[in-house]
């Protein structure tokens, strides 16, 4: 009898390996039908649809979306902007970028800079205007801007990635035998 590896990720969850690779899954198609994935699980189908459930429930799975093109929205320019803050809290300044939707990403760092901006504009005219409209903002000091010309890896989150053992309970949080 196979033993499933279960890791808690809060108090009151817990998941194994078959939660692991079905987020896996959901993650590479979020459209794959419950049959579909019974069978890559080797369970029932109404099974499948329970864990889905549970997943969600939890909140490990927070929402469904799409991957769009930016570029082919026009977004053809990426870049990540630096900001540093005075006389602000971290956590009163993200409602002063809600009106530039060019803004998709605001993390809280540490560091230097107080705030980690990722951005998307059609050229670099664009961007120009955005960056003097952030350094208006009401307690920017200075903006760092770093422009993407190349992305080489863009994956999301790999779902095997943090289990404290790894699917195959290898130990290494790989999720892979080797390690690599």
């Amino acid at each position: 009898m196979r033993t499933a590896l279960v890791f808690s990720t809060r108090p009151g969850t817990q998941m194994d390996d078959i939660d692991l690779r079905l987020l896996a899954s959901l993650k590479e198609d979020a459209k794959r039908k419950y049959s579909d994935l019974a069978y890559l699980l080797n369970l029932s189908a109404p099974s499948v649809h329970a864990r889905v459930k549970k997943l969600e429930q939890l909140g490990v799975i927070e929402s469904y979306t799409i991957n769009l093109n930016h570029k082919m929205l026009g977004a053809k320019l990426t870049a990540f902007v630096r900001v540093t803050t005075e006389g602000v809290s971290c956590t009163d300044i993200p409602a002063s970028f809600e009106p530039y939707p060019e803004v998709e990403e605001l993390h809280s760092v540490a560091g230097e800079e107080s705030l980690l901006l990722k951005v998307r504009t059609r050229d670099t005219e664009s961007l120009d205007i955005l960056l003097d409209q952030i350094r208006k903002i009401p307690g920017v000091r200075k903006t760092v801007t770093s422009i993407v010309l190349g992305t080489r890896i863009d994956r999301g989150t790999d779902p095997t990635a943090f289990n404290p053992g790894g699917v195959n309970g290898n130990g290494n949080g790989h999720g892979h035998a080797n390690g690599k």
